[in-house]
């Protein structure tokens, strides 16, 4: 039975594909729990006015990370999905063998935004004084929520006590920044009800203090930023090249604003260290045409979504040169022709007007 639904969803899936005109195709690789390596491809097109995204396919991938298998195995998922002449773009993490993987396959490639934000965020999560440790020490109180029955049931039990909604501890996962940004934003949030139940529970695991759940509340409010913008650019029913930039230039002011109100060391350092790799990856960013022109096209933004002047200016210049050149190749229309008169009775009108 799961046989056969598979094939049905697996054949809608393929005419719903067949009638997009082009397609962007996504991939990236995975580890499973069991340390089993996977290659996951999806594509994502427009019908009738609406985004779609179609799985193609999550295939093991036992052999090596090379770019030349990677290719294979892309190419093979393309062409069995009857798409490998429609991609317009891949879009891949900044791997080498990513990118090189788009060369060998002659496709146009993006890196994903999201995952620049990820890496981003990561790095300066790591190389802020005093936030390492206190991440780890963190990690060790909701673990023992997580673990220990006795430590859950009595936390439930101080959450309806205080008259608050029961919320549960999340855990860090090491590779996605974001689960950092969750799990001091519930602790921070449950403060009262861990600190509470810490005091009735005999272990070893040391409680956060006052001054650590203030460090966490100013760092909650430098991440949050970049917490939004990855919601917002991993949403699949909206078009988001357009917006990145835009969108990236209302993080940095937004870093702007909350550096001002910062008291901490900590959050300071975090604020500075993000905004000075957010402005350097900018940079880069708003040199790309696969970006800047879809932002210059936008009604919404056109040049105003840069965040430096020069580069929109740059933009509409890369945008006037393409313009120009695909006029300069156009086959120039026909020229209407007189038609020789008719004989009389005839409906047929004297002269022909193109339309």
């Amino acid at each position: 039975m799961v046989a056969e639904k598979f094939k049905k969803a697996k054949e809608e899936a393929k005419a719903q594909v067949k009638k997009a005109v082009a397609v962007s195709v996504t991939a990236d690789m995975w580890t499973s729990m069991n340390m089993d390596a996977y290659l996951a491809v999806t594509c994502h097109f427009i019908n009738e006015g609406t985004l779609n995204t179609v799985l193609l396919g999550v295939q093991e991938f036992p052999q090596a990370h090379t770019a030349a298998n990677l290719a294979a195995v892309k190419a093979s998922i393309m062409e069995e999905w009857g798409i490998t002449h429609k991609v317009t773009s891949l879009v891949t993490d900044a791997a080498a063998n990513m990118l090189a993987c788009a060369r060998e396959l002659n496709l146009k490639h993006s890196v994903c935004i999201a995952h620049v934000l990820n890496l981003m965020v990561k790095k300066a999560l790591d190389q802020t004084p005093g936030l390492p440790d206190l991440r780890t020490k963190a990690r060790k109180l909701v673990s023992l929520f997580r673990c220990s029955t006795t430590a859950k049931e009595r936390l439930v039990q101080m959450q309806l006590h205080l008259g608050k909604t029961h919320l549960k501890l999340l855990q860090e996962v090491e590779t996605r920044w974001n689960s950092t940004f969750l799990m001091f934003q519930r602790l921070h949030e449950l403060r009262e009800a861990v600190g509470a139940t810490m005091a009735s529970l005999q272990t070893d695991t040391s409680p956060l203090t006052s001054e650590e759940y203030f460090y966490i509340g100013e760092c909650l409010g430098v991440l949050s930023p970049f917490y939004e913008a990855t919601v917002e650019l991993c949403e699949e029913k909206q078009v988001s090249a357009s917006k990145i930039i835009p969108l990236l230039k209302m993080v940095d002011h937004a870093l702007s604003e909350e550096m001002g109100k910062k008291t901490s060391v900590m959050a300071k350092q975090l604020a500075e260290m993000m905004m000075r790799q957010l402005r350097e990856k900018m940079h880069n960013l708003q040199s790309m045409s696969i970006l800047t022109l879809p932002t210059l096209l936008d009604p919404r933004f056109k040049t105003l979504g840069f965040l430096s002047p020069s580069k929109g200016n740059e933009a509409v210049k890369r945008l006037t040169s393409e313009c120009a050149f695909i006029i300069s190749h156009e086959t120039p229309p026909p020229t209407a022709q007189a038609v020789p008169p008719q004989d009389e009775g005839s409906s047929t009108t004297g002269v022909f007007c193109p339309m």
